[in-house]
């Protein structure tokens, strides 16, 4: 079949769309997998080789080789088939240029260069890991994606030797081998070293040589060599020095000529020993280059956007944001680091925005993107590092490892982005890094299944993550996070009164406690038992001992945070929970529930006008945001803005889709602005529902405070006491409870909660 005539047609589960190009080695077609709705690259033997066995044979060996090849710098492999005795490569459609193209206008700055090379020679590097020499390195086959990460492609002339490391696939690949035939001199004339083209044997640093070729040609604008006879070309290659590309190109530096001579040296043995060592000098070009223009840049702080799902399973989506939280976990347990947490990052999963505009959105020196790729129980990250204000890539890489290994393989990838910005960590953050046991597969799942559903905060959702985080612990009864997901659900459940405390808080801490007890390092799990004793026990001096020991675990928690924000304002210690409140917000600026908890600690300490300001702001990210509304009615009704106050309530309620005849909030604001009829009304329903449904007594206290009806609001406060309402802690701070203040009984109640003085 011609190449024309493969438009159009199926194979396998691959629809054929258009040509990419075509070599010797193969056509490239452009393709859509219909079962997982996303464009791949797919290469198919050149016609006339339909009964051409040795040449099959290479193929399939290419794409044995590729499937070996883990790193973000290499285009990945998805598949290899046979149809209709058609042989069919698929790999990773990139988008993007050929270095060829971007050559063709011009040549490359030099800073450029210092961001590309790196990467070409550390996707070399990675296939020398593995035994597997290139072999046909130029310029047409390195792409660079709109955001300027490299994918070296075409190993259709790679050749296996001697592996130096255990991992390589010699074995499986029948011993050493060659992708081109006996007597076929491999790769593209141009670009091959001296060795190549005189016979003799071929290893990696016939690579080397290739990749000074290419980094002549992108900082000249041209090859080094240029005969146009090819027996001319062979000689000067051979015997024949290239022009220094200086005179080439009068801007660039004298290392970076250093570099180029260097890999284009005609000895083999006068060249750089690794691929490794050639990326280090390009790297130390590019500090260099930064360095000239007032000192290298620092990298204090850091956003993880989500990780893309390559599999495009919308059921494996769950687990793509699973392990971004993870990474972005693991990052802030480093101190001299602030990481933005997941509430903001997820705000940009799917958002196609330049990455210098992301960072100044999110106020930080780094950008950290990747993807996920989870099939037959492996799963593989590839992750890159940019700096925000060059769009310069620090580091790229690719990790792949079992399922049952994937919190050792997360924490190797915070590791290495901690190396590549040059981070100091302390002994005991090593340590944390380092840990990485290995885990039940469907137990990990069932986790991130749970935790996706809790982060929903809905009653629906937090009862779905319930029954994922008992099947995680069903198991592995030994997976702390599980425990702590659990507590987490549970607290959630009481402080959005679903669940009477009596019900929710004691299964909260048995399973805090579990947690801790399996993983006394795990700061997610002294935060849930914190909000156990501060809300549901009054143990203050516990609360503060857990929170404080979840700070000093994970500094950018932003829920340890928050929540001792709260806690040290319901103790009349207002800057510090202000301070802490606001932390939270650096941590995670798009938050809209951190700017509510600020706006809590603003209107507990009677600035109501900044109350006001943090609710407006939560509310510009979301205006359906119907706790924010009923915050901001609160802080307006203090400031005496009654009419204002009713408006907003009644937009929260609408969205909220919840009658006013019931909202304990709408009924004090009535009662304050003097419409105590309409107040007594929602009195009277919510006592008349009380039998059937959980009704927090002290709203009903907060409704008759607000009426000026002080016994029946301490009452209802004795109440509350006796049943361990939650928002009791609220008790020697609450505007609303001002009137009653004077009351013994109310001074009474208040010594009996034993706040500290």
């Amino acid at each position: 079949m011609t190449v024309r005539g493969m438009i159009g047609r199926r194979l396998g589960r691959y629809e054929i769309i258009e040509m990419l190009g075509a070599g010797g080695m193969g056509v490239v077609y452009r393709a859509r997998d219909m079962h997982l709705e996303r464009d791949v690259a797919l290469k198919v033997l050149p016609e006339g080789t339909l009964g051409d066995e040795p040449t099959r044979r290479r193929f399939r060996r290419e794409a044995l080789i590729l499937a070996r090849l883990s790193h973000a710098n290499i285009g990945t492999i998805f598949d290899f088939d046979t149809q209709d005795g058609v042989d069919f490569l698929v790999m990773e459609y990139v988008e993007g240029q050929t270095l060829a193209e971007r050559i063709a206008a011009g040549p490359l700055a030099e800073s450029e260069v210092a961001v590309l090379g790196p990467q070409v020679a550390e996707a070399l590097q990675a296939a020398h890991d593995l035994g597997v020499v290139h072999r046909d390195l130029k310029p047409g086959n390195v792409m660079v994606t709109p955001s300027g990460q490299v994918k070296v492609l075409d190993f259709g002339l790679a050749r296996l030797r001697n592996p130096t490391s255990e991992n390589a696939p010699t074995a499986a690949l029948g011993g050493a081998a060659t992708l081109s035939g006996p007597g076929i001199l491999a790769g593209t004339l141009p670009y091959m070293a001296p060795e190549q083209l005189l016979g003799r044997p071929v290893d990696h640093r016939s690579d080397l040589f290739a990749l000074g070729a290419l980094l002549y040609e992108m900082t000249t604008g041209r090859p080094p060599f240029t005969e146009t006879l090819p027996s001319a070309l062979v000689n000067e290659i051979v015997s024949r020095a290239p022009r220094p590309p200086r005179q080439i190109n009068p801007s660039l530096t004298s290392r970076v000529e250093e570099i180029i001579g260097k890999c284009l040296e005609k000895d083999p043995e006068r060249r750089y020993a690794s691929a490794r060592d050639v990326a280090m000098d390009l790297r130390r070009l590019g500090r260099g280059a930064v360095d000239t223009r007032g000192g290298a840049p620092r990298i204090e702080s850091i956003a993880v956007l989500p990780l893309e799902n390559l599999s495009r399973d919308p059921e494996q989506e769950y687990f793509a944001d699973g392990m971004t939280e993870a990474l972005i976990s693991d990052l802030a347990r480093i101190g001299a680091l602030r990481v933005i947490s997941r509430t903001s990052a997820m705000q940009y999963k799917g958002v196609r925005k330049p990455l210098p505009e992301i960072a100044r959105e999110l106020n930080v020196d780094a950008i950290v993107e990747g993807s996920v790729l989870r099939v037959e129980g492996r799963v593989r990250i590839s992750a890159q590092l940019i700096e925000a204000a060059t769009d310069r890539h620090l580091w790229a890489e690719r990790y792949e490892r079992d399922l049952c290994d994937v919190l050792a393989l997360q924490s190797e990838v915070a590791q290495a982005i901690a190396c590549g910005i040059q981070v100091q960590l302390t002994g005991a953050e090593k340590a944390r890094l380092a840990l990485g046991r290995r885990i039940h597969p469907e137990a990990h799942e069932s986790y991130l299944k749970g935790r996706h559903f809790w982060n929903l905060r809905t009653t629906e959702g937090l009862e779905r993550g319930i029954e994922y985080f008992n099947r995680a612990i069903e198991l592995d009864p030994t997976y702390a996070p599980a425990y702590s997901g659990l507590a987490d659900c549970y607290n959630i459940l009481a402080d959005r009164n679903q669940y009477p405390p009596a019900v929710a808080f004691p299964k909260a801490k048995a399973a805090a406690l579990k947690a801790v007890e399996l993983d006394e390092r795990l700061a997610e799990a002294h935060t849930s038992l914190a909000y156990v004793f501060n809300h549901h026990e009054w143990d203050w001096a516990a609360a503060e001992r857990a929170y404080r020991r979840a700070i000093e675990l994970d500094r950018g928690y932003p829920t340890a945070l928050q929540w001792y924000g709260h806690f040290l304002t319901t103790m009349k210690r207002f800057e510090e929970g202000t301070q802490h409140s606001l932390e939270a917000i650096k941590r995670d600026p798009l938050s809209r529930i951190l700017y509510l908890s600020a706006g809590d600690t603003y209107y507990y300490s009677r600035r109501f006008e900044l109350a006001v300001e943090m609710c407006r702001r939560a509310i510009d990210f979301d205006r359906n945001f119907y706790l924010a509304r009923f915050d901001l009615g609160r802080a307006l009704e203090q400031l005496g803005r009654y009419d204002e106050a009713i408006a907003e309530y009644m937009t929260g309620l609408a969205a909220a889709g919840a009658a006013p005849t019931e909202s304990s909030a709408l009924a004090c604001t009535l009662a304050f602005a003097g419409r105590t009829e309409e107040a007594r009304a929602i009195l009277a329903r919510l006592k008349g529902v009380s039998g059937q449904r959980y009704i927090p007594p002290y709203q009903i206290a907060s409704i008759h405070a607000a009426l000026r009806e002080t016994d029946h609001a301490l009452d209802w406060l004795e109440k509350a006491y006796a049943a361990r309402d939650r928002a009791m802690v609220f008790l020697q701070v609450n505007p609303r409870l001002d009137g009653l203040r004077s009351s013994q009984r109310f001074a009474a109640l208040v010594r009996r909660m034993g706040f500290p003085a």
